[in-house]
């Protein structure tokens, strides 16, 4: 009986949820690794540049302490993405790869206005 309602439940898990709209959003910590190092870029900007002649081509201000920045080499081609978080001074590689950020050509869209989609908690 026991097996039987094992089985049940994991099944139940596997079937994907019936939606009509769009998916829901919803917030969630996803174990990832990284490659850390104690203070600002800079320890990871030479290393990226002394060792993969990468250099910093794209910075975003994510939150007011947390900057991402990529750096890339178009002739290798490799990229790299590391985030920076001034409060506890640590910068951490999150993504490398073998290729580089491609911009595709669109028509530029009117600006999003936050509190249309709502996140569960």
């Amino acid at each position: 009986m026991i097996k039987l309602f094992i089985l049940f439940v994991w099944l139940a898990m596997l079937v994907p949820e019936a939606s009509a709209a769009s998916p829901a959003f919803f917030r969630t910590v996803a174990p990832i690794q990284a490659i850390c190092t104690r203070g600002g870029p800079e320890v990871i900007i030479e290393e990226l540049l002394d060792k993969y002649n990468e250099k910093p081509v794209h910075a975003m201000q994510l939150t007011p302490t947390i900057q991402m920045y990529i750096a890339e080499n178009r002739n290798n081609p490799s990229s790299t993405l590391f985030l920076h978080n001034s409060k506890v001074n640590q910068t951490c590689i999150f993504w490398a790869a073998e290729d580089y950020l491609r911009t595709i050509e669109t028509e530029s869209l009117p600006a999003k206005k936050p509190g249309g989609v709502e996140i569960e908690s």
